[in-house]
């Protein structure tokens, strides 16, 4: 869930239920230790937009992807110091899927028990805190094998920001990224009901430049 032209790029759908059959469960990342590899780490410079300290959440604009609104990290220090019209480099993850399966007892309470967790990040010294995750579920409207993007009617308005989608809204979720992903992607059509997990955007460094 995002912003802009991000915000399109979450859209979560909510619905009915399906057989257990219907699908079999399709884990993606699903081990004991949560990981976030530092391989999706990004690098992009932009303008704060907005500020909100009390979840140490920030606005961010740059050119090619709109608005976005991520997380700060413990990592990142200087938190406080940042103002609105701050051009800052950033490092960055974006959403991560962490599970992609089909929606039973055992995948859901399996969501609840990774979002309580938390993940950590892959090789940074000095985090503190785990990586948050969030989860969303419901009914499968479409599936774009091409772009990794799955479409579906939300059911559980789970989502890192607000306002929350309503239920019954046709979210769009973030593009499933991981190669366990990708292979769940392949089991699921439309009128399936899923659970999915993923982490949020989060910030580790943000330098001002000016």
């Amino acid at each position: 869930m995002i912003e802009s032209s991000r915000r399109s790029a979450l859209k979560l759908l909510g619905g009915a239920a399906l057989t257990a059959t219907a699908m079999p469960v399709l884990p993606a990342m699903a081990q004991t230790d949560l990981v976030v590899p530092n391989t999706y780490q990004n690098f992009k410079r932009g303008t704060i937009h907005s500020l909100h300290p009390e979840r140490r959440i920030f606005n961010i604009i740059w050119e090619d992807l709109g608005r976005v609104k991520m997380r700060a990290a413990d990592l990142v220090v200087n938190y406080p110091s940042l103002r609105v019209g701050n051009i800052v480099d950033t490092h960055w993850y974006d959403y991560l899927d962490f599970l992609i399966a089909k929606k039973t007892p055992a995948t859901e309470a399996q969501a609840k028990a990774m979002i309580a967790k938390g993940a950590r990040l892959q090789g940074i010294p000095g985090a503190q805190e785990p990586i948050r995750l969030w989860s969303m579920d419901g009914m499968v409207t479409k599936v774009d094998m091409a772009a990794g993007v799955i479409y579906l009617v939300n059911a559980s308005a789970g989502r890192p920001e607000e306002p929350s989608p309503d239920s019954g809204e046709v979210v769009q979720l973030p593009p499933v990224q991981t190669a366990a992903g990708k292979s769940a992607l392949a089991g699921i059509k439309p009128g399936d009901v899923i659970t999915t997990v993923w982490s949020q955007q989060t910030a580790i460094k943000a330098t001002v430049i000016r």
